[in-house]
Order: structure tokens, then C-alpha cells, then sequence
């Protein structure tokens, strides 16, 4: 199965360090997050990964080159920060059935990578999203979730107005419905095409869509508060 990882972002929260690189090369015990990343999915068996490049993309392209370790690298630019959407667009026709989609920003374990992608519980479905529960829900894509399913999502509801404590944490596995999702999506109001807004297409066109609950540790780069919090969390995830 092929990996997308989305790495175009400037990582405007995280200035200066990324005056010079874009957020996922900020370095992390010693090394550049996104070769955390990167061993993850070689060690869960991913044989390529489709990387969407943007801001400073040599710096990536540079440091990796074609191939990490025994995984094939193929770069994609997106020339403009047209969202999460747009930015897996870039893939569609180099992408054959399902496929494993993450934001740059994230790591979990090498099982729960391997997990999602070779389990066949949810081969059905036309797409995963990885879930977490937190308690300050306000901060991320709230899910719906009726019957086993996610019905819906919810960005940062307010509170008291939060459909669950599960949230998305921008780790999915799609079929290829989510493209015809992805060109039905309009414009957010940051004036990006938003991945939330092509899953809620997509389920509202039918689409099975399932959460897949998150145990154990993992890192998420939001801000520069972020930082200590990953490095001290780093080596307990295998």
C-alpha cells in the first residue's frame, strides 16, 4: 500500500525555525520530524510514499533524495497553500486502490501504521480516520459518530456543543472516492479546500466513513509548545 504524506506547510507558528525550513524538517532528538515519520512507515512495510511539497521543498527534496531507506520517494509540489484537499488531489492518478493518507505534522507507531494499513476489518469502508479522546475537543475536527460510523465532523465546536470527545488526528486510510469528494469541495472560509470538507462529501454521498480509536502514545506538532513534549515522547514510540 502507498503512503501520502502532505508536507507543504509553512509552519507559520513555529517562526523562526521556519524561516528557514518548512515544519517538517524541524529537527527532533537530532533529526528532522519527517524522518521520524518516514522510518515509521518503511518499518510498517510501506514499500512508497507520495510526499506533497511546498514551502522550501528542496530542503526536503535535499535531505531525502529518492528513496528513504527501502522506500521509494515521489515528490509532488503544490505551488500554492491550497489546503489539505488540494494537496491530496496532486496524487489522484498515482494512487491505485486504497491508500494510507497522514498529515506531516503527526507520528504514532510503526503497529498502528501497519494496522491501517493491512488490516482487512475495514475493507468495506471508503475511508478510516485514526481518532483520539480528548477533553479539549475545541481544538480539532470533532466526530459524529452513529452506529459505528462517522455521520459527521465538527471543526472546534464550541463548548457544551461537542457531538463526542472523539477527534480526527489527520491519519486516514481512503479508497479512491475520496477524489470525486475532493472535486465536489468548495472553498473554505481560510479560502483553502479543506480534507474535513471532502470526508463530510464524501459522506454525504454515501460514502462509508469509520474511526479507528488511538491507543498509545504519539506526537503532534501544533506550535513551538509542542516541541519539548515531542522529544521527550519520541522514544516511547516503536
Amino acid at each position: 500500500m502507498i503512503a501520502v504524506v502532505m508536507a507543504a506547510g509553512k509552519g507559520v507558528r513555529f517562526r523562526p525555525l521556519t524561516d528557514s525550513v518548512p515544519k517538517v524538517m524541524i529537527r527532533v532528538a537530532g533529526k528532522p520530524f519527517l524522518e521520524h515519520l518516514l522510518s515509521k512507515l518503511e518499518k510498517a512495510g510501506f514499500e512508497e510514499t507520495h510526499l506533497v511539497v511546498g514551502y522550501k521543498k528542496e530542503a526536503i527534496e535535499k535531505h531525502f533524495g529518492e528513496k528513504f531507506r527501502k522506500m521509494k520517494l515521489n515528490y509532488f509540489v503544490q505551488e500554492k497553500q491550497l489546503g489539505t484537499a488540494h494537496a491530496l488531489s496532486l496524487v489522484e492518478d498515482f494512487v491505485d486502490g486504497k491508500f494510507v493518507a497522514l498529515n506531516g505534522d503527526v507520528i504514532v507507531s510503526t503497529e498502528t501504521l501497519k494496522e491501517l494499513s493491512q488490516t482487512d476489518e475495514f475493507d468495506i469502508t471508503d475511508g478510516i480516520i485514526l481518532t483520539q479522546e480528548v477533553e479539549d475537543t475545541w481544538r480539532y475536527g470533532c466526530l459524529k459518530i452513529q452506529n459505528g460510523k462517522v455521520a459527521d465532523i465538527i471543526e472546534k465546536p464550541s463548548p457544551g456543543q461537542e457531538p463526542s470527545k472523539s477527534v480526527s488526528m489527520g491519519i486516514y486510510r481512503f479508497d479512491k472516492l475520496i477524489f470525486s469528494a475532493i472535486r465536489e469541495t468548495a472553498l473554505s472560509e481560510r479560502n483553502e479546500f479543506e480534507l474535513v470538507d471532502s470526508i463530510k462529501k464524501l459522506i454525504q454521498a454515501g460514502g462509508i466513513v469509520v474511526p479507528k480509536k488511538h491507543i498509545g502514545p504519539y506526537i503532534h506538532l501544533g506550535d513551538m509548545q509542542d516541541l519539548p513534549a515531542a522529544e521527550k515522547t519520541l522514544p516511547q514510540i516503536q
